[in-house]
């Protein structure tokens, strides 16, 4: 599978990446976090945002709400505390990116919707991302990142359904 010259591997990294799971796979799943981490601010530069600021963009673009979203909905939605998403609301608002307008059904909610101006930046966001997603797999071949996405999706509905059911392991047994 490995379609890089061993010599460029950073030195020290083989012995992570052999551990048997479910230490290994999480020790592999967190290398790939920060790799992940990475490549999302390298293709943000492009637009001049941060990661968290463009999720905000894309999401409000994908949900496609005329009057926009709830900030609450739109902080659980991008897996962000309610603290989080008003400092990337701040930011994006600044920007001219998105507007906040109350909520015509209940005047003390804040709507939270995209710009036009926004709207143009989280296209040409997603187009700088997508180039990035395919540099990096461009040695994989399709079937190979089915199941790769198969197990993450697989994997993803765990850790969310062991999130929200409060998964606590008893740390001193």
């Amino acid at each position: 599978m490995n379609t890089r010259d061993d010599a460029k591997r950073p030195v020290g990294v083989g012995h992570y990446l052999d551990d048997p799971p479910p230490r290994g796979l999480f020790t592999r799943l967190a290398r790939v976090a920060l790799h992940l981490a990475r490549l999302q601010e390298e293709s943000m530069r492009a637009i001049d945002l941060r990661f968290a600021d463009y999720t905000v963009l894309a999401t409000l673009r994908k949900e496609a709400v005329k009057d926009g979203l709830p900030v609450s909905r739109l902080a659980d939605l991008v897996l962000r505390p309610m603290g989080s998403i008003t400092q990337v609301v701040d930011r994006l608002a600044k920007l001219d990116l998105v507007i906040r307008q109350p909520d015509p059904r209940d005047r003390r909610m804040v709507l939270i919707a995209i710009t036009e101006e926004g709207e143009r930046v989280a296209q040409h966001g997603a187009s700088v991302y997508d180039r990035v997603h395919a540099r990096v797999l461009e040695g994989m071949e399709g079937e190979e990142l089915t199941q790769v996405d198969q197990g993450i999706r697989r994997l993803l509905e765990a850790l969310e359904d062991d999130s929200l059911g409060g998964g606590k392991v008893d740390l001193l047994a």
